[in-house]
């Protein structure tokens, strides 16, 4: 068979290619939450891209290791994605080696299988033990559920992922991370789980159309190893920036620094400095005068709030700011005021402040928030 190396193929060569690269770029991350995962991610996909190029450029008639493990790599995908997303989401739960090792045991399983299939047709090739009936029996079975538990696998592995991250959207708190880089975690999370939803949507679909008799078998698979294409240069480069802003070296807090009992006290003070003295009303109010007003210095107010409340002082104090604005769109007393002058009154001293914190604690806009309100007095 001639070699085909049209644009089509060379496509996903290059795809595959930056995904293996971008794989071993997270062997190497140290400070991402899950990175190793997430490489393991990305070397099932350009695996998947560089077998995709063996068989459609003709390749497969000269390199027969794809075809000595099929449907092994493939089965790595589902428990990859759910543990780099429950890296993400809860940072603070390290998952035992042999916990990892069982979720990853459907791979290791195939893997083991198609040793054994090997294993038999060595021994039959030197007239030991087997006999060929015995192989074809095991490539039989094997092939008979590879394709479609691969798919089942995935779907069980996607449904943990996407319940995993409802609930954590739900609880809206990651230890020891702000609720801007939540935000960041939790948009990232969102596309990643898109992407893997219409995938496993495209999946089924494709193994159905590749047994109808107007379908070429591999000619099907064309489509969705090309979305996947798209899915691997996307990644390559929208998680390479991802992966620098969501970093244990910008998130990770010092757990030593006071107990949790003296975190508790002390964030009853600065509540009480808040919600009594509504400091937060000062638009000028840093971690020194806060510190100067309840005498904790302000390495011990940081401490308490990373430890007891998941929060950096901007967050904590813009949330008692956000609602002070909550309250105040809706009093017939602020009727005269805009919505930025509320926002000025309520100790903000920056448009683009207000806007990020007032959508990051409240979930929408301040103008969405006012209108939804509006609607339910109506």
């Amino acid at each position: 068979m001639d070699l085909n190396f049209n644009w089509i193929n060379l496509l996903i060569l290059f795809g595959a290619l930056q995904g293996l690269v971008f794989s071993i770029i997270l062997l190497f991350n140290k400070k991402h939450p899950g990175a190793i995962y997430l490489s393991i991610f990305m070397l099932v996909l350009a695996y998947n891209g560089i077998e995709t190029f063996n068989w459609s450029s003709g390749l497969s008639d000269h390199i027969i290791f794809f075809d000595l493990f099929p449907f092994v790599m493939i089965y790595a995908l589902g428990p990859s994605l759910y543990l780099y997303i429950h890296s993400l989401l809860y940072p603070e739960k390290k998952r035992p080696l042999k916990i990892v090792l069982a979720y990853y045991s459907p791979p290791i399983f195939q893997f083991v299988f198609r040793i054994v299939i090997i294993g038999v047709y060595l021994f039959i090739v030197n007239n030991v033990f087997f006999t060929k009936d015995q192989l074809e029996l095991l490539d039989g079975i094997y092939y008979s559920y590879a394709e479609v538990v691969s798919i089942i696998t995935f779907f069980f592995y996607l449904y943990l992922s996407l319940r995993l991250f409802i609930k954590a959207r739900a609880s809206q708190s990651i230890p020891s991370v702000s609720k801007e880089k939540q935000q960041e975690i939790y948009k990232w999370v969102k596309a990643l789980l898109i992407c893997m939803v219409v995938f496993g949507a495209a999946w089924p679909l494709t193994v159905i159309a590749s047994y109808l008799p107007y379908f070429h078998y591999n000619a099907s698979y064309y489509p969705i190893e090309l979305a996947l294409v798209i899915f691997v240069y996307w990644i390559a480069i929208v998680g390479y920036f991802r992966v620098k802003i969501i970093s244990y070296g910008t998130t990770k807090m010092s757990p030593n620094l006071i107990s949790t009992s003296t975190a508790k006290k002390l964030m009853i003070q600065l509540r009480q400095a808040m919600e009594n003295d509504k400091l937060y009303l000062n638009p000028t109010l840093n971690r020194h005068l806060l510190s100067t007003h309840t005498g904790i210095n302000a390495k011990s107010i940081s401490a308490a709030l990373n430890q007891h409340s998941q929060q950096n002082f901007n967050d904590f104090i813009n949330d008692y700011r956000v609602k002070e604005v909550c309250k105040k769109l809706l009093s017939s007393e602020k009727q005269h005021l805009t919505i930025s002058g509320i926002a000025f009154e309520s100790g903000f001293n920056s448009q683009a402040t207000f806007q990020r914190a007032f959508k990051n604690t409240m979930g929408m806009s301040p103008k969405e928030y006012l209108d939804a309100q509006l609607k339910k007095i109506d």
